[in-house]
């Protein structure tokens, strides 16, 4: 009886074992008929129960072996911290084997260049987060012009004026309290996600205001129910929306209620969606046009799109969730870092507010033009992509070869990729790798992205120019800056965020200045030390983000 008990105890976990061990030798002798370096590690990288387990397991494992491979790169978001390291001991490409897939990383430009432009062969497998907008090949041919409609000029108008009032009023907050504010991470969320809320889905909120009452029926409005869910996607990926809505009657119930607050959350939101698209489809049939939003916006284009087909209601929820996700969490992450590296950095603080003033001149910044003011505002734009080059919320951009076989050349050497290969161009080595980026391309320098022209026919006018107004965007070769992806899918969100975040500079640094308040017995230049250590201490929550925000305190004032 005892045997028979214990056989079915172990057996469970034998097999498991087993089944993993038979799918890491297939795998790695797949990732050897590349000829390449090849790294062992536990478990995918998109393994959501490993994200959760890795800590402790790891913890045991650098106890027992030390810093061997397997703890070195099985810790979800190990490219942050390592950056260009593993692809200057072992070259532009480096395979990773584990039980689910291989994951092949590259960190060669001109490769990465050939990755993007090849969508066809090299694509995004839609299994990755697990969510319907995921469409690959001609599916996604058909959605691309439809989910680009959204964003432009018009709505970046919109984004500009909403970012500006945001960000006044979220400044008001940090002077009007007299202690170190240490709520930067949760304010940079809120003023971002009011942002999304008013310019993407035309729900105005004010910073400090709770906004409007839940309508009957439901216990969270927009803002709370996808707050709630951002928070959660985690969970929500591992459970699922339908078990977790299934829980929304227990709310009252201890331990179990704020599961049920979750699931509440997900109900209340769906609820939201179907009622912006039954008002937006009204507005359509009745002729009335209304405000450029991003849900506005996109599901016009669907109806417009006489072409082929518009999408499907379950496209439209799919896409405005991966808005929210990806529109609000990334670029308040970056602010949240922007901000603490500011505070370490003055004359960089001192650098774009003199290129705001000089811009804006007298002008107050709500009356003035976006178009003619934001692309003048280039050292702005430089600070977002000068943080965004050394800490991406996004650990990488993920593609696959699917069920073909993919030849792909990196430093003259042609590799035959197997199938169902993960392929990474791997954005956090690139970025920092010094063949592009120089000796100092660990260092936050956001001058690297200006350039100064002249117009050498005119010697006398360029004289009497500023500076400034000389100064234009630089680019680096193709490939090797790629936040926002590239090629046929680049993230159609990109200028959003752009024009967010300057718009937030302007109203943060035109007259005010940041600084690290000291802890007790620390100088200025030991605080902002200690800032540059939690900026770098990262943890992943699907995105990255600061482990340690809230240890940090940060001072406003007038300069």
């Amino acid at each position: 009886m005892a045997y028979t008990i214990l056989s079915v105890l172990l057996l469970p976990p034998l097999t498991f074992a087993l089944w993993n061990l038979q799918c890491l030798l297939r795998n790695y002798r797949a990732a050897k008929s590349m000829h390449i370096p090849i790294i062992l590690i536990l478990a995918s990288g998109d393994n959501p129960v490993w994200i959760l387990l890795s800590t402790p397991v790891l913890l045991v494992l650098r106890f027992l072996f030390g810093e061997i491979d397997i703890v070195r790169y099985g810790k979800p978001g190990w490219e942050s911290k390592n950056k260009s390291k593993m692809h200057e001991e072992l070259g532009d490409v480096v395979i990773h084997v584990s039980p689910g897939h291989n994951w092949q990383y590259v960190c060669n430009a001109e490769a990465v260049n050939e990755i993007f432009k090849r969508k066809e062969d090299f694509d995004r497998p839609p299994d990755l987060l697990g969510i319907n907008v995921q469409a690959i090949g001609a599916d996604w041919q058909r959605q691309r012009k439809i989910i680009s409609a959204p964003f432009s000029d018009k709505n970046n108008a919109l984004v500009f004026s909403e970012s500006l009032r945001q960000a006044r009023e979220v400044l008001q907050f940090w002077k009007s309290d007299k202690k170190a504010i240490t709520s930067t991470d949760k304010d940079t969320r809120t003023l971002s996600l009011h942002v999304l809320s008013g310019a993407g889905f035309g729900k105005s909120y004010s910073f400090q205001e709770s906004g409007e009452k839940p309508e009957e029926g439901h216990m969270f409005n927009y803002r709370d129910s996808i707050n709630l869910i951002l928070e959660n996607c985690l969970l929500i990926l591992i459970m699922g929306p339908r078990l977790l809505g299934n829980l929304s009657g227990l709310v009252g119930l201890p331990y179990i209620g704020s599961l049920a607050r979750v699931g509440q959350a997900t109900i209340d939101f769906k609820d939201h969606m179907t009622k912006m698209l039954v008002e937006e489809k009204a507005a359509i049939s009745n002729g009335i046009v209304r405000s450029p939003t991003i849900t506005n916006s996109l599901i016009r284009a669907s109806q417009d799109n006489s072409a082929t087909r518009g999408l499907t209601e379950d496209e439209i929820y799919g896409n405005i969730f991966v808005y929210n996700f990806a529109g609000h969490d990334t670029t308040a992450t970056t602010l949240n870092w922007a901000l603490y590296l500011l505070a370490t950095h003055p004359e960089i603080q001192d650098w774009i507010s003199e290129e705001i003033n000089e811009v804006l001149g007298d002008e107050d910044a709500d009356n003035v033009d976006f178009r003619d003011v934001y692309p003048r505002l280039n050292r702005c734009l430089a600070v977002f992509y000068e943080t965004v080059r050394l800490w991406n919320p996004l650990i990488g951009i993920c593609k696959s070869t699917f069920l073909v076989p993919q030849r792909l050349t990196v430093s003259d050497k042609t590799i035959i990729i197997p199938p169902d290969t993960r392929v990474i161009p791997n954005s956090n080595a690139i970025h920092t790798l010094p063949r592009y980026w120089g000796k100092d391309s660990m260092f936050l320098i956001p001058s690297r992205w200006i350039q100064t022209t002249s117009d050498t026919n005119d010697i006398q006018d360029t004289q009497s120019k500023s500076r400034i107004s000389l100064e234009s965007f630089k680019t680096f070769p193709k490939g090797s800056y790629i936040a926002w992806s590239d090629g046929g899918r680049p993230c159609p969100g990109k200028k959003f965020s752009q024009v967010e975040f300057v718009a937030v500079m302007i109203s943060l640094f035109r007259k005010h200045r940041v600084e690290v308040v000291p802890n007790s017995g620390e100088t200025h230049q030991d605080a902002r030390e200690r800032v540059k250590r939690v900026v770098n201490d990262n943890v992943i929550v699907l995105l990255q983000q600061m482990r340690e925000p809230k240890s940090v305190g940060l001072r406003w004032a007038e300069a």
